[in-house]
């Protein structure tokens, strides 16, 4: 079991962090990790402050995360999905020809 003096060693690391609130990217997301369906709260005395991302298209994903870190990749971020394929604004039918003579 880590000591008073070790929890908060490590408590200060994670928070300084990439993964911690104060990194560019924190700064620049969103919405923070304690809000998303991803961050899993670790137990014990540092739960109150840290998780670990489960996200696997996230940059922290197994990462030890603070509650106020984001990235971007939040549980609640919509995606606009389009069709893969362009489609025209105007498409001819081929199938019937009109045959003048």
């Amino acid at each position: 079991m880590l000591s008073r003096e070790g929890r908060i060693e490590a408590a200060d690391r994670w928070f300084a962090s990439d993964f911690g609130p104060k990194s560019d990217m924190a700064r620049s997301a969103p919405a923070h990790c304690g809000t998303c369906g991803f961050y899993t709260r670790v137990a014990g005395a540092f739960g109150a402050a840290f998780g670990v991302c489960a996200n696997e298209i996230a940059p922290a994903d197994g990462h030890v995360v603070h509650v106020e870190y984001g990235c971007g990749a939040h549980s609640e971020v919509e995606v606009e999905m389009g069709s893969i394929v362009p489609v025209a604004d105007l498409v001819y039918d081929d199938a019937q020809l009109d045959v003048s003579e």
